[in-house]
Formats: C-alpha cells, sequence, structure tokens
C-alpha cells in the first residue's frame, strides 16, 4: 500500500532527526565522563571547550557530574515532549491535506452540500413508496419488511438518514483541526477519519498524551531511555497506519462522482 501523504514524509524527517540527535547525545555524554574522571586523577588538565556557552558560562567538571545522573530522564522527557508534538502536528497536517485535496474548505463543503441535496425530498414516486413502508415506530414484527426495503432503497442509491451529516461532519472537522486538543486525535482519527484502533493503540497513545502532559507541567518522573523509545516507536507506527488508511481511502478524486 503507498503513502501520499507530504505530511508524513515532513514527520518521518523531524522524528528521525530526533533520533539521532538523541543517539549523538548517548555517544557524547560517555566521552565527558572519561575526560571528567581523567580530570580527577591529573590526567587531563581541563576539560575540551565546548561549542557554546563558554563566555557565560564556564561551567566546572563538578557542575556537569551533577546534571550528568539526571540526564537519561531529561534526555527522555525532551524526547518524548518533542515526538509527541511532532505526532500531533502530523495528525492536524494530515486532515489538512485531505481538505485541500478535495479543493479547499470551501469547495469540499459545497460539494458535499450539493449532493446531499440531491438525496433530500421531493424523490421520485417509486423511492417515495419505499420510504413509506420504513415510516412510523419500529416494530419488532415487521423487521423482516424493513431489510427488504431498506436493501431496495440502498439499490435504488437512497442515502439514509446518517448518511445525510456529511456536510456537517466535515464543517465539524474544519473547524476542529484549526484549534485540535491531543485528547480529541482518537475521536478525530475514528470518527472522522474512520480509522479503527486497536485497544492496545489507543492505551499506548493516551499513556503518552498523559506522559507529555505531566512532563509539561513540572511533574517530576523519572522516564528511561527504552520506556521513551518504545512510546515514540508506537507514534511512529500508529502515524505509518494513518497515513497509509488516508492515502487508500481519503485521498480520492470525488469531484466527477454522480
Amino acid at each position: 500500500m503507498g503513502i501520499y501523504s507530504n505530511a508524513y514524509s515532513r514527520y518521518k524527517v523531524q522524528t528521525q532527526g530526533l533520533l539521532d540527535f538523541a543517539v549523538f547525545v548517548a555517544y557524547a555524554v560517555p566521552l565527558l565522563r572519561d575526560e571528567i574522571a581523567s580530570i580527577k586523577t591529573g590526567t587531563v588538565a581541563t576539560l575540551h571547550r565546548p561549542d557554546f556557552f563558554y563566555k557565560s558560562n564556564r561551567s566546572t567538571p563538578d557542575d556537569l557530574l551533577r546534571v550528568e545522573p539526571v540526564y537519561e530522564s531529561r534526555l527522555s522527557s525532551y524526547l518524548l515532549v518533542s515526538a509527541f508534538s511532532f505526532f500531533e502536528a502530523f495528525v492536524v497536517g494530515v486532515v489538512e491535506e485531505v481538505i485541500s485535496f478535495h479543493g479547499g474548505e470551501k469547495d469540499f463543503l459545497s460539494r458535499s452540500r450539493t449532493r446531499t441535496r440531491q438525496f433530500m425530498a421531493p424523490h421520485p414516486p417509486d423511492i417515495a413508496a419505499l420510504k413509506k413502508k420504513l415510516r412510523g415506530v419500529e416494530a419488532a414484527n415487521q423487521r423482516d419488511k424493513y431489510r427488504k426495503f431498506s436493501r431496495l432503497l440502498f439499490d435504488e442509491g437512497y442515502r439514509f438518514p446518517g448518511e445525510l451529516f456529511a456536510t456537517f461532519g466535515i464543517k465539524t472537522l474544519i473547524s476542529k483541526v484549526k484549534n485540535l486538543k491531543a485528547f480529541e486525535i482518537p475521536e478525530i482519527l475514528s470518527d472522522a477519519l474512520q480509522l479503527e484502533l486497536t485497544a492496545a493503540e489507543t492505551r499506548s497513545l493516551e499513556r503518552t498524551r498523559t506522559t507529555r502532559n505531566q512532563i509539561a507541567h513540572g511533574v517530576q518522573l523519572t522516564l528511561t531511555m527504552p520506556e521513551t523509545v518504545k512510546m515514540t516507536t508506537d507514534l511512529r507506527k500508529l502515524a505509518t497506519k494513518i497515513a497509509e488508511h488516508v492515502s487508500e481511502n481519503l485521498l480520492l478524486v470525488e469531484r466527477y462522482a454522480p
């Protein structure tokens, strides 16, 4: 299955760059430890000059050693916060991409409204006669009749009431994505994009969002790099699933549909 999404391509570059930087830091810190140890033993006189901060904040080995014990937790936290921000931006971007693909907000809404009104009353006599069979309060002993006439209406291309809310759904989606909250992402994915989320995917996304929020609000967490890598990997897998679903089902030219 191909993926045709600029939002996803951008997300992949961002997340790979983030991981590359974390790996870079993970290589640098052990070297710094060795250099500080050499200073303590007198083998080395001073630290190498840092690329930045050397004019205004010349850290001593003891200053750096005070940070070193929490470096994994802090790096893991910063990595997670950035990764989730990139994921949020991807979700917004992929929805905006769908809207843009279908002509932008105005054209997308106008086309949906026009098509919906085609299926509103008055209807041709044959459709009206079939609809009449389904009116009134549902009776349990008439279910076979309901199935029969519903199928006949469906075969005639009739759109049932639930499908007539499409325009409102598009309008709501356009409004929602302009100020999307992280807790709304599962609803957007499942209800708007019609993506089937597994229970495990939902739990992982909620856990990652909650952890990100705790970090952002100053809750002291002790995160390990394996924990963060697991959460960011789950985000990457979900983003791939979203992009594949959107490419397969939503990025289809519909302006010529009857």
